[in-house]
């Protein structure tokens, strides 16, 4: 199970018409919205089983999605562009100390451009994968300090496929909005709004994947991903022992307001943007040298340096920072709602679409009192802001978290 992080800043901006009910991407756990739809059969041809997810699946799982959506899927364009500009700037700065005869030395500026431009290449083809990896390794283990439970029983439904763990349930609905993606390790399922439901080969027979896939027969092919097909291993996963349920401590269903919500907008575009900004400025000396330098003296480079970064500005910040009052004002008020639910294990936020994401309190960092909301910081880089208006109680909520956080016993 991977948490699907509605919450998560660039997430958020990342779309034409960003919405906190809409969250993009598919980086998440595999429990998730709770199957409200009592009319809902079990298919005749299925039988409920109970799969789990051990740690090197679940690592596995994380890494597909950052090659299919994440950051990898650039990995070999980045990797492209940088060879060839390697190439270039190294031929060229050879080709400079061959016209003088081999006097000297090449040219340090050419050289130490030759070998910036395979820095993007190197970040993304060998440290961000490991980085990712470990990212992974240490999320499985705290979720399960922190009594998560990665089995649950799968059940093919006429209308949706669900997953119900002790934990969470995650149910996602056969519509044009589910994604199915299968390897020769794996099926996965997901949708906006809702975590991901991972069934790993080990735990799956020859009928039950092909029940799964049947059922997503009728998705638009667009939705689905085969990368391999699946070996199934027919593993019996027994029921996990029972545990003790969470206990809810505060539960809040409000609805943001066009103003409010283009605040945490513009919020959420800007810490993205400082997060960006080393990247953006590699890049720009980059084009700097490549269109700047002369051979001569790198003078030139320090306007196309500022041009360069100028526009990755613009484009970055000042243009989204100006659609942020329309997609505001686009968004109805059952897009803008939302139920956030703190109990003993996570915080939870559930969506009008029927989806169900949260955070586990281990993976919370900071929680900040702002001006008019209150701000809770987790995975380094993600926020949920709950507006002061709706919090009757400010002192009880701080109690509420801080015990959550372990910092106090109330």
């Amino acid at each position: 199970m991977e948490n699907n992080d509605i919450f998560e800043k660039e997430n958020v901006t990342a779309g034409a018409n960003p919405s906190p009910t809409d969250p993009i991407q598919p980086e998440c756990e595999d429990v998730g919205a709770i199957h409200e739809s009592p009319e809902n059969i079990p298919a005749p041809e299925c039988k409920p089983r109970y799969v789990d997810l051990n740690r090197e699946e679940f690592v596995a799982f994380r890494m597909l999605t950052a090659r299919l959506f994440g950051p990898l899927r650039q990995r070999i364009p980045t990797l492209v562009v940088s060879v060839l500009c390697f190439l270039m700037l190294g031929g060229y700065a050879i080709f400079e100390w061959w016209a003088k005869n081999w006097y000297g030395y090449p040219d340090p500026v050419l050289v130490a451009g030759a070998v910036l431009v395979l820095v993007p290449s190197l970040i993304v083809c060998v440290y961000m994968p490991y980085h990712l990896q470990k990212n992974a390794e240490r999320q499985y283990d705290r979720s399960v300090q922190a009594g998560m439970d990665f089995c649950g029983e799968l059940t093919v439904y006429p209308d949706c496929i669900e997953k119900a763990g002790q934990t969470v349930t995650a149910s996602i609905r056969i519509d044009d909005r589910m994604l199915f993606i299968e390897t020769a390790d794996m099926m996965v399922i997901t949708a906006p709004g809702s975590p991901a439901i991972v069934l790993p080969a080990r735990c799956l027979t020859v009928g039950m994947a092909d029940t799964v896939r049947q059922a997503i027969e009728r998705l638009p092919i667009r939705n689905r991903k085969f990368l391999g097909r699946i070996q199934p291993k027919g593993e019996i996963v027994p029921p996990p022992a029972p545990i003790p349920k969470p206990e809810e401590l505060w539960v809040n269903t409000f609805t943001y307001t066009a103003t409010e919500y283009a605040t945490v907008l513009r919020g959420i575009i800007q810490q993205h943007f400082w997060r960006m900004a080393p990247l953006l400025a590699v890049v720009s000396v980059l084009g700097a040298l490549a269109f700047g330098y002369d051979g001569v003296s790198v003078i030139p480079c320090i306007g196309y340096f500022v041009v360069f970064m100028a526009v990755l500005i613009v484009f970055n910040l000042v243009l989204p920072l100006r659609r942020v009052k329309n997609q505001a004002e686009d968004l109805s008020a059952h897009d803008l709602t939302m139920q956030v639910r703190l109990d003993t294990m996570a915080l939870r936020v559930k969506l009008p679409k029927g989806g169900e994401n949260w955070v586990l309190w281990c993976d919370v960092d900071h929680v900040y009192e702002r001006e008019d909301f209150v701000e809770i910081v987790h995975n380094k880089n993600a926020s949920l802001y709950i507006p002061k208006r709706v919090i009757d109680d400010l002192k009880a909520l701080d109690a509420v978290i801080k015990r959550c956080r372990g910092e106090q016993q109330v």
